[in-house]
């Protein structure tokens, strides 16, 4: 409709000519869903149950924290002390996981945080994480490699509430990788689980891996599970070295002082995730009744970090620290500490007088026997009365202000002096030892570069990516070598190869990944679990449809509303047509001509009927003839008769 111009003068119009196009999604944008050792953007814990994307290790790290600890049950050395093997498991594997998906080639990627560990592994986090989901558009690949700990019938509830969520019809833009428990590499007990839903959104891997993935072993993990000639044997009992036994005997102290300062740490906090967030809902307690009693409160929190700090210095207490090193820096630093601590006496000294003859102190000289915190300090406890006397908000308010200056100073200092010093002095003790004892460091060294196994799916997905970016989402993720792994843990016989890729009974077929000698270690099927449906057998025919049904559907989107006429139809005709040419050059599509790759249909005596459009429906066929892989390649040879 031309515009009405009124007024004279100059007008501008600017006519678009450029047709709609078709942008094609992201096709390799896993979400890993699990257990984290911290799960915190702007507060603790805000980012449990909520997905969030990342692009690199490090950015992991920064919100989720690393690793587990180590599970080593077993180090076995030989008759001259060389080390031969180790047993290390894990209750979590979604951070090796992950390291192999950056490793082999993934990019971005959303994680969902379903606990912090240690937790106990249960299906029903599995189940709410996979639910967070239902909101997110970009993920197109699930995996929880962390549920393979789980038992078989959980495992199986796991596994096809996710093929659910992705056949769900308000979804139908993802699928799932899918772990087999290790001690079913042949996937009878998977295949008897996994029900027959939705199988085509479904692909599993198998067996393990055995990664060399480096791991940070410390002394704790290997002090008490050394092994020679299958007899138990100290670290200390393999070296006739004093001073050698004396630095074993001051790094286990260190390392017990550290558990004792962490655990000691957490009890100051609790419930809440650290000093701070204690501190400030002992002071919103305060603000929301303004009482003596509560402000009370706080100055009794103040007082509790300086009472834990004393029993870490306090000669034959319980919590005391008992290696040399650490005990002598955290008295020699005591005095800073000490000196901000006394600011409460100043507290006592400005406010007595305006809380009258109620503002009492008692001396804690008792809890002082080291003197450590010099002659005549005194404090006050919710025994003592403090801050009884009934007083203006005026003075609370001046006593509050002061107390959270006081709170800042000693938060710091206890965290610099003692809890980083705790862990700097383990990390110190553990290096000295490891460079004065070749033995230890020999064992270290052993266990960190030891093959451990984990579950496959994280590897899987990082060369979905890599050979989405580099060939396209309709080549085939297969006969790709995986990086960092050192073998498969089992290795399959020809006939049980046949089983695996071609389930006679149900059509699961599950891809197996294999060793090759000169090669290394490849995946080696291309599958879905719907191994005997012609039309959705194979992984990139799946994942092809995904993108495209997501391509089109929001680049259709701003048709919504518009007259459902000639004019729209040859517009969608034409972008549709236009994509689907691209991608047939690109290869995804068969055909020696476009016609004979893809057609497009949409309008009246094809599409849709007169009702259809009387009740505003606009339907849009498309049919596509996806390349399927070469999955068989053979090659016949024959005699050929002598004719010369």
């Amino acid at each position: 409709m031309a515009t009405v111009y009124k007024t004279p003068g100059v007008f501008i119009e600017e006519i678009s000519k450029f047709p709609p196009s078709v942008a094609q999604v992201e096709t390799a944008i896993p979400a890993f869903i699990g257990y984290t050792e911290k799960a915190e953007d702007l507060a603790p814990d805000d980012l449990i149950k909520k997905p969030r994307r990342i692009g690199s290790l490090v950015e992991f790290s920064y919100y989720y924290g690393n690793g587990p600890a180590l599970k080593v049950s077993e180090v076995a050395i030989d008759e001259s002390n060389n080390f031969k093997s180790a047993k290390i498991t894990s209750d979590y594997y979604m951070y090796d996981s992950l390291r192999l998906f950056f490793a082999n080639g993934g990019g971005d990627c959303f994680i969902v945080s379903i606990g912090k560990y240690p937790a106990a592994v249960t299906a029903g986090d599995f189940t709410a994480g996979i639910d967070t989901l239902l909101k997110e558009d970009d993920p197109t690949i699930l995996l929880f490699p962390d549920a393979v700990t789980l038992g078989t019938s959980d495992l199986a509830a796991v596994q096809t509430h996710a093929l659910n969520h992705c056949g769900d019809e308000s979804r139908l833009d993802r699928v799932t990788v899918f772990d087999l428990k290790e001690d079913d590499p042949k996937g009878a007990t998977f295949r008897s689980n996994i029900g027959t839903s939705f199988l085509s959104y479904g692909i599993a891997y198998t067996p393990w891996l055995k990664t060399n993935l480096p791991k940070k072993v410390t002394f704790p993990d290997i002090k008490d599970v050394i092994k020679k000639n299958g007899a138990s044997v100290t670290l200390k009992g393999l070296t006739g070295d004093p001073a050698i036994q004396t630095q074993i005997d001051e790094l286990e102290k260190a390392y017990a002082d550290k558990t004792k300062i962490i655990s000691g740490t957490d009890t100051l906090a609790s419930p809440s995730a650290n000093l701070r967030d204690k501190y400030n809902s002992v002071v919103a307690t305060y603000n929301a009744g303004k009482t003596t009693g509560n402000l009370q409160a706080v100055l009794t929190y103040v007082l509790s970090i300086i009472w834990k700090t004393d029993d870490y210095l306090k000669t034959g207490n319980a919590a005391e620290l008992t290696n040399t090193a650490l005990k002598n820096s955290v008295t020699a630093n005591i005095s800073t500490f000490s000196t901000e601590a006394k600011k409460i006496i100043g507290l006592d000294k400005d406010l007595k007088a305006k809380f009258g003859a109620g503002y009492t102190t008692q001396a804690k000289a008792a809890d002082f026997t080291d003197g450590i915190w010099g002659a005549g300090f005194v404090a006050g406890t919710a025994a003592s009365g403090l801050l009884t006397a009934a007083t203006d908000e005026e003075n609370l308010e001046l006593a509050l202000n002061a107390l959270n200056n006081i709170f800042d100073t000693l938060s710091r200092a206890y965290l610099s002096l003692i809890v980083n010093a705790a862990a700097s002095n383990a990390r110190d003790a553990d290096t000295a030892l490891s460079l004065a004892f070749p033995l230890y460091k020999n064992i270290l060294k052993g266990v960190s570069t030891y093959s451990a196994s984990i579950p496959p799916s994280g590897a899987i997905a990082g060369i979905y990516a890599m050979v989405d970016r580099t060939r396209g989402v309709w080549k085939a993720p297969a006969n790709v070598s995986l990086a960092n792994v050192i073998e498969p843990t089992v290795t399959f016989t020809k006939s049980e190869l046949d089983a695996l890729n071609v389930d006679v009974n149900a059509g699961k077929s599950i891809n197996a990944i294999r060793t090759f000698f000169g090669k290394g270690t490849l995946v080696y099927g291309a599958r879905t679990l719907a191994g005997n449906d012609n039309e959705w057998r194979y992984v990139p025919v799946r994942r092809l449809f995904i993108m495209v049904e997501e391509s089109v559907k929001k680049a259709t989107e701003q048709f919504v509303f518009e007259p459902n006429d000639a004019n729209t139809w040859v517009k969608v005709q034409a972008m549709i047509e236009n994509f689907l040419h691209i991608i047939w050059r690109q290869g995804a599509l068969q055909g020696a001509k476009p016609e004979h790759a893809f057609y497009v249909a949409v309008g009246l005596g094809k599409t849709m009927n007169p009702i259809d459009i009387l009740e505003g429906r606009m339907i849009i066929e498309i049919g596509m003839a996806a390349v399927r892989p070469a999955e068989f390649i053979i090659i016949r040879f024959s005699h050929k008769m002598a004719e010369s």
